[in-house]
């Protein structure tokens, strides 16, 4: 538990500086839209870029993986829908089931994975990333029956999927990886430096975002989902590489770690976009990334 606990301390020290910079100054949203545009379009995608363009050990497995760690994340997404059904508040059912399923694996993901499991965790959470992002942003249109009708319902979400940037980079770093080059230290450096602080720019900002978007309680079914998505989803990660044996432990370890990863902001974001569901979509994003303060040291200490 103590070593779980020394591996994330630092990225919850990061959420708490940005919560505290925002209790101190009061800022509005758009005074950070500036270090979240550097954070989303600069230091991430190097992250991303940087950790898939040397092809690394289990790639072969790829397909059979984001197979399973898809199938997973859909699951979670079911039940939490599910749990959602006719809730007395009027929420919608397909915000409980983001709470459920859709991990912080852009913001958190790539970064902490990397610091507990080495770089040749990159790749992995790279492209569980991406495979995650199809997923939900495919779901999200159909389940709240957004403004668009026909084909459009479809083609919206996967153009947003595949201009995103975080899948620009994991794709240019595949095709860079095929290529046989290698990156001039005028390329390679300030990438690294970009690289180096996807961490803390990312998670101070999701300080930020948390720290106004307070209050409310954990009614039961927010407490299930939690529940689900904190506890549940790792656990079924888990299993299902247990039955289907045969992949790389780095890469298996990435999927477990992923899947234990609080909601992502995002949540908070699509049902602001929306318009549905924002106050339960403000307290999933602040009281899941607090209690998954307790349970990700829990399951980084049980990986070893």
């Amino acid at each position: 538990m103590m070593v779980g606990l020394g591996l994330i301390a630092p990225f919850f020290l990061y959420i708490l500086a940005g919560v505290a910079a925002q209790l101190l100054l009061r800022h509005g949203a758009e005074q950070q839209r500036w270090l979240d545009a550097f954070t989303f379009y600069v230091a991430l995608p190097a992250l991303l870029f940087q950790s898939v363009r040397i092809v690394p050990p289990g790639a072969s497995e790829l397909i059979g993986f984001l197979a399973i760690t898809t199938m997973v994340t859909g699951l979670m997404f079911l039940s939490g829908w599910l749990i959602g059904r006719k809730n007395p508040a009027g929420d919608h059912p397909a915000v409980f089931g983001l709470a459920a399923s859709y991990s912080n694996i852009g913001y958190m993901g790539p970064a902490l994975t990397v610091a507990v499991l080495g770089p040749t965790a990159g790749a992995p959470a790279a492209f569980v990333f991406c495979a995650d992002v199809l997923l939900i942003f495919t779901i999200w249109p159909l389940m709240i029956g957004g403004n668009s009708q026909g084909w459009s319902r479809l083609v919206d979400p996967l153009r947003k999927v595949l201009t995103h940037p975080f899948i620009i980079a994991t794709i240019a770093g595949l095709l860079f990886a095929q290529s046989g080059l290698t990156l001039p230290d005028s390329i390679d450096v300030p990438l690294t430096g970009f690289q180096n602080a996807a961490a803390p720019t990312a998670l101070f900002s999701l300080g930020l975002t948390l720290a106004r978007n307070r209050g409310g309680k954990v009614e039961p079914r927010l407490a299930a989902c939690l529940t689900v998505k904190l506890v549940g989803h790792p656990l079924a990660v888990a299993i299902a590489f247990i039955v289907v044996s045969g992949f790389d432990p780095i890469w298996v370890a990435t999927a477990i770690i992923m899947g234990a990863l609080p909601p992502a902001a995002n949540v908070y974001i699509m049902a602001r976009a929306a318009g549905i569901s924002v106050p339960l979509s403000a307290r999933t994003v602040l009281y899941g990334t607090a209690f998954s303060a307790v349970t990700l040291p829990v399951i980084l200490s049980l990986l070893g």
